[in-house]
């Protein structure tokens, strides 16, 4: 009954920041009495604000299940007891895939809370029969690789002006993009030998 009123309370200050109108929209009448009972639900499709509220309640332990898609899992530091994977597919847009290795390992790294738990637990549901091949693809898969998608653009070269002591030189050299096209300079210098050694061969 504790955790009851703290949710009410923390869900009823959240949502009176909302015009009169936005407060008797469906998903925020209704989300209530779902929360009461320690459940939740996250995904893209929330407003803002109940996504936040979502996320308050969960770091605060009040929520003690959580249904969510995979962006629950990146960027925000919100691990669980255990992660549960309902399916082995998932839709990307275009078509039904099984989850890649990269996406299982992000996902599934939530399991285990720093301090309170020995070790975290994740349960992979098995909705269908897995070749050997794939189910190898998905436990013992690599993460993806990170690209940077830096881009210095008109808006932050002007506010850069505005501020003392700042260059652009400064922030593109201690860029992750710079980091990457640094590491990438020998391959380019041997790619760009094969291709001299080509060009001479053909002259």
């Amino acid at each position: 009954e504790e955790e009851k009123q703290q949710i009410d309370l923390i869900y009823k200050n959240a949502i009176s920041t909302l015009s009169e109108d936005d407060q008797t929209i469906p998903m925020i009448t209704m989300l209530p009495e779902l929360l009461r009972r320690g459940i939740g639900i996250h995904h893209g499709g929330l407003i803002p604000i109940v996504k936040e509220v979502i996320e308050l309640l969960f770091q605060e332990g009040l929520l003690k299940i959580l249904f969510t898609t995979e962006t629950f899992a990146m960027g925000i530091n919100m691990p669980a007891k255990t992660v549960v994977f309902t399916s082995m597919e998932k839709f990307d847009g275009e078509e039904f895939r099984y989850v890649s290795g990269g996406e299982f390992i992000q996902m599934s790294g939530r399991a285990g809370r720093r301090g309170l738990d020995d070790r975290g637990i994740t349960i992979l549901m098995a909705n269908k029969k897995l070749e050997p091949d794939s189910a190898k693809a998905i436990l013992k898969g690599s993460s993806d690789p990170l690209y940077s998608s830096f881009h210095l653009g008109y808006n932050m070269l002007l506010n850069m002006m505005r501020i003392e002591d700042i260059h652009p030189e400064d922030i593109i050299m201690h860029s992750f993009h710079q980091f990457q096209q640094e590491r990438l300079c020998p391959q380019l210098k041997e790619a760009l030998m094969s291709k001299l050694t080509q060009y001479k061969s053909i002259q």
